[in-house]
């Protein structure tokens, strides 16, 4: 039976070449098999258009309960939740059928997991590193998909056809080459571990292992964000994490953004200084429009936990990255005696950091080719 979908108020306020897209848009929903009230949802949230991509990415119709994935994949239904809010996904009535095989699939390859040793906490973890990390992919590919896709003066039913056909079409590669890059992290990260003789003698790996930190700031993003657009103030920050994009070459890794600051990491003293001083360099390089970075580094044993660091040398780094001068690189006394290569330090003085015991001897780091000014 047709549905009358001016009688349901689904082309109320609409007129002229406007209700016809809406119209012909529903009919093919609904003769694709969309129910009446998964339209109606639709339309009040103002996402007709998405609609087609939704069971796209979707991974096909639901069709189970929490309980029958809970059943089917052999893992019980609390932990099922658990694992979604990890994820970061929300979570609805569990009498509904809003699950897909995609997500029973997926179920079963966490049930693999945990047969094959790994324990619900470090599940838990990993979901929740996985969740934050798929979110920002997810979000820079709708952006994308945005300004690529939707074009001024479109209609609903333009924009979705033109949006379904892109998603149907590229979604099938994001998989593999997800894959891909996921393979290629893991290999780098493996070449960076050194494994000791002591900690393969009882069964472990070392709890905590020696490293470098720099934290680069943007100076005074603060008081920027008084006088630029908001959109104009994301656009820096979004600047500021190419430029640590493009410094952080393995052996130096990326942890984070953090607002208007990025958190580098390495093993290698010397890799991170060089890329500490490129990415002050690279943002006095983008013009007067762009806030000049100040930068801290520290060395010393630090905690790898979901893909971040814990310790002292974080902390420090942190603190000394707010001591620095615009423009300027500063580093521990740890930091200066690591590295083989010819840097030029100049002392900078001994300063007590809070929450730190002792003195902290610093120094500004330039490279190689400039001059001190001791």
């Amino acid at each position: 039976m047709a549905i009358d979908f001016q009688a349901e108020g689904l082309l109320d306020g609409l007129d002229g070449p406007a209700r016809e897209a809406r119209l012909e848009l529903l009919e093919r929903l609904a003769s694709d098999g969309y129910e009446l009230e998964e339209l109606r949802s639709a339309a009040r949230d103002g996402r007709l258009p998405l609609v087609a991509v939704e069971r796209v990415l979707g991974g096909g119709v639901p069709r189970y309960t929490e309980r029958e994935i809970a059943d089917r994949s052999g893992l019980d239904a609390d932990f099922l939740r658990r694992l979604w809010r990890a994820l970061g996904m929300a979570l609805g009535d569990p009498t509904e059928r809003t699950f897909t095989d995609a997500d029973l699939e997926a179920a079963e390859r966490v049930k693999a997991f945990r047969d094959a040793g790994l324990d619900d906490d470090r599940i838990l973890d990993l979901s929740r590193v996985m969740g934050r990390s798929m979110y920002g992919v997810a979000a820079a590919i709708g952006e994308v998909f945005r300004e690529t896709y939707q074009q001024p003066g479109d209609d609903e039913l333009s924009l979705a056809l033109r949006y379904a056909e892109a998603a149907r079409g590229l979604t099938p590669m994001l998989g593999p080459m997800l894959e891909h890059v996921l393979l290629l992290q893991q290999r780098s990260l493996i070449d960076q571990v050194a494994v000791e003789g002591s900690a393969l003698a009882d069964g472990r790996l070392a709890d905590s292992e020696e490293v470098t930190v720099c934290f680069a700031d943007l100076v005074d993003f603060t008081k920027l964000g008084e006088s630029v657009a908001p959109a104009e103030l994301g656009a820096v920050a979004d600047r500021l994490e190419e430029l640590a994009g493009d410094v952080a070459a393995s052996p130096v890794r990326l942890i984070k953004t953090i607002g208007d600051a990025v958190m580098l990491q390495s093993s290698d003293t010397a890799e991170l200084l060089a890329a500490a001083l490129a990415i002050v360099d690279a943002a006095d390089a983008e013009g007067e429009g762009f806030p000049q970075l100040c930068a801290g580094l520290a060395r010393g044993e630090a905690l790898s936990r979901a893909g971040d660091w814990f310790g002292r040398p974080v902390n420090l780094a942190s603190r000394i990255t707010g001591i620095a001068r615009p423009g300027t690189v500063l580093v521990a006394g740890e930091v200066k005696d690591a590295v083989q290569r010819d840097f030029r330090f100049s002392f900078a003085g001994g300063r007590r950091i809070k929450g730190l015991d002792g003195e902290v001897k610093l120094f500004r780091a330039r490279p190689p080719e400039a001059r001190s000014e001791d």
